[in-house]
């Protein structure tokens, strides 16, 4: 699939679930960023052989992937992020002891896709590559049932009618009407998009703000 992009610089495969395997990526030479991100049926991250440009890695939600590739290949590194819902953050193979009771690795009810442990652990040399980075492998967090956190046509349609920024309650909790990751504007109850929305507006960046719909954040109807 890969064979003839040997100028793709921007990889970023996200939200497939049911996708299996990952093509070759050996001949993407000029890869300097690739994400993989939200892969429930991907087992095998494939090679990282020929990523020779490679400065930015980023692997989320990668439940049923049990180790990582060589990370020697990847000798431009700057970044390597990895986080939550992913396998290595809990089976053993970064930390060498199994952990299914943190928080992160708690199982979820019905879940398709079940963690379990292995008995591989990663390399010396590319544990030392991936402690450099810090809090970035594989923070704390809280184990998200994404089926039930998804958008529905209430949290959506009903609460936002399509009004970005707009005041909005789910659940018993206070949310605003904001679309993340480019998906639909929908009901959103994380106290951290209210928090940057509140500062954009204090700060006079990002969208201009609209006072008819976010005199809760803080717009006075002047550009700060």
């Amino acid at each position: 699939m890969f064979d003839k992009m040997d100028h793709l610089a921007f990889l970023h495969l996200g939200a497939l679930p049911d996708l299996i395997t990952v093509p070759s990526l050996s001949s993407l030479r000029k890869l300097r960023y690739l994400t993989l991100a939200v892969l429930d049926s991907l087992t095998e991250i494939p090679s990282f052989e020929g990523l020779s440009s490679l400065n930015d890695l980023t692997l989320i939600n990668l439940p049923s992937v049990s180790t990582i590739p060589s990370l020697a290949p990847l000798a431009r590194l700057r970044s390597v992020v990895i986080r939550a819902r992913s396998a290595v953050c809990c089976n053993g193979f970064i930390t060498g002891t199994c952990n299914m009771t943190e928080s992160q690795c708690l199982p979820i009810v019905g879940e398709h896709h079940p963690m379990t442990c292995t008995e591989t652990r990663i390399s010396a040399e590319d544990k030392a590559v991936l402690t450099s980075f810090g809090s970035y492998i594989c923070p704390p967090s809280i184990p998200i049932d994404r089926e039930l956190t998804a958008p529905s046509k209430y949290s959506s349609d009903e609460l936002c009618g399509g009004v970005k920024y707009k005041q909005c309650k789910l659940g018993g909790l206070e949310g605003m009407c904001y679309n993340t990751r480019m998906m639909v504007i929908n009901c959103e109850t994380t106290s951290n998009y209210i928090t940057m929305r509140k500062l954009q507006i204090q700060r006079g960046v990002g969208d201009a703000c609209n006072p008819d719909v976010e005199a809760w954040l803080g717009c006075t109807g002047s550009r700060n």
